[in-house]
Order: C-alpha cells, then structure tokens, then sequence
C-alpha cells in the first residue's frame, strides 16, 4: 500500500481496544461520546469474546420480535458490522425491539463468533466482553 493510500484511510478509519474483560458496548460507546462523534459506522473487529448474547428473530413477520440467544464459552470475533446514532435518530419500529433507555446512543450492531469445534453463533449484538482483546473498527460519519 502506498504512503497517501494508507494516510487517507487512517484519516478516516479509526479504532478502539476492548481490554479483557471489559463490555464492547461500553467501552465502545464511551470511546465515540469521548469524541463528540454523532454516528459512526462499524466495519469490524478483530480479537476473540466472551459471554456473548445475541438477539435473533422468533418470527417471520413484522412486527420484529426477538429473542435473546446466550453463547457459552469463548470464541473469535468473525464479523463485525453496524450503526452507531443518536436515540432520536433510530428506527421508530426498532424501539421496542431494542429498549434499553440508559445510553444517550443507539447501537446497532450485527456480529458473527466463532466457538470451540467450529460453531458459529451470531445477531444483533445484546452483550458481551472482551476475552483478550478486541479491536473494533469504525468510521465517523460526520
């Protein structure tokens, strides 16, 4: 990769660590308000998880219900990809579907593990922590 190739992208990509045993959630959160950024685009992370639980449809119709599906174990981040906003600015529909009121943001993230024997496990990202560390990718869009 070229000098300006790589500066350009650094320009725009930016990254956060999740220290071991710390909420991705959090620990993300904490880093874009820190920033003063508004929304941000996650493009992906890299490291390994622990005490995951996703959310995954019950139902194929809308209204979009779903329900919490806990992974044991650890496992390796294999995607990472999502939205970061303002509460104001999320998907009316989606405030039922994703109700937690304590994060002046809205996070809105799929992901995808890995765990022992090759089982992969994923959905919208409800919970999880950083087994050794996770670095997750992210653009401002502002």
């Amino acid at each position: 990769m070229e000098n300006w190739e790589k500066a350009s992208l650094q320009a725009y990509l930016k990254e956060v660590t999740v220290p071991a045993g710390q909420d991705i959630k959090k620990v993300v959160t904490d880093f874009i308000l820190a920033h003063g950024w508004k929304q941000v685009y996650v493009t992906g992370a890299v490291g390994s998880v622990i005490d995951m639980v996703f959310t995954t449809p019950i139902q194929n119709h809308l209204p979009l219900k779903v329900t919490s599906v806990p992974v044991s174990g650890a496992g390796e981040m294999m995607s990472m990809v999502g939205e970061i906003m303002p509460r104001e600015m999320m998907d009316p529909d989606l405030k039922d579907v994703y109700p937690d009121k304590d994060s002046p943001l809205f996070v809105h993230i799929h992901a995808c593990i890995a765990t022992a024997g090759g089982h992969v496990s994923g959905g919208g990202l409800k919970a999880g922590k950083a087994f050794r560390s996770l670095r997750v990718f992210m653009v401002p869009l502002e």
